[in-house]
């Protein structure tokens, strides 16, 4: 049987004028058992729907920081300004993805993405955020640190990860504020900061905050890849 293919949502290189994808997402749908497909969120909107009718899944990766217009707020003065053309294309592609039912999973920029889709807002800068022995959840120099997570194991991500807690990488500066409409909280810092979501009612709509694409020796990172794929090859129209 074919493999899956799973769109991979593109970032901007520095200089403005490339494409970039950090290698690791490609590795994990490949090792997750689906074919990975680069999507350029340059293309115009109305190709959208042909690019969804030729996906299986989508991974909405990582990147930059959200406007915050899209959720009632000014722009906070550490944001680092994701292009907006990427957010607009990846809006619409979120839109077509979940109109058609396909398998989507968000990482990091994806899944703060998918909630602001959803009506939801955002923690602009964590620092500022009031909370119990809060953690430090951004990039510290050259070391990403690494915090535990718990998870719901009744949800359709804990359920593939396997446990109730694992030990996750750290590499963000937002989080979600306020959850968006239909979306449930499955895993949680230690200080309170949603780190996973899911949509039940839909085959696959699940989000995490951490990177697992750079942790895919573990089992537990790779995993989530593994439902997307698995979800992709049950959705397949």
């Amino acid at each position: 049987m074919a493999r899956p293919l799973i769109g991979i949502t593109t970032d901007q290189h520095d200089d403005g004028d490339k494409y970039e994808s950090p290698l690791a997402y490609a590795k994990a749908v490949d090792m997750a058992g689906g074919l990975p497909l680069l999507l350029p969120y340059g293309s115009d909107l109305s190709l959208i729907a042909q690019y969804v009718d030729e996906l299986d899944g989508i991974v909405f990766t990582g990147g930059n920081d959200l406007d915050p217009a899209a959720y009632g707020e000014d722009w906070h003065p550490k944001a680092d300004r994701v292009d907006p053309g990427r957010q607009a294309f990846e809006l619409a592609l979120l839109a077509e993805v979940e109109k058609r039912r396909r398998p989507a999973l968000g990482v990091c920029m994806g899944l703060q993405l998918m909630n602001v889709y959803r009506g939801g807002s955002l923690h602009q800068f964590l620092p500022d955020v009031p909370r119990e022995s809060a953690l430090e959840h951004r990039k510290t120099g050259e070391q990403t640190l690494r915090h535990p997570v718990k998870l719901d194991v009744q949800s359709r991500l804990g359920g593939a990860i396997g446990k109730g807690e694992i030990s996750v990488n750290t590499h963000h500066k937002q989080a979600v504020h306020r959850l968006g409409r239909g979306l449930k909280v499955i895993a949680t810092a230690p200080d309170g900061v949603i780190e996973g979501f899911e949509d039940p009612t839909l085959p696959l709509f699940a989000a995490v905050q951490w990177h697992p694409e750079r942790l895919t020796d573990e089992p537990e990172h790779l995993a989530p890849f593994k439902l997307l794929v698995d979800a992709a090859k049950q959705a397949r129209p």
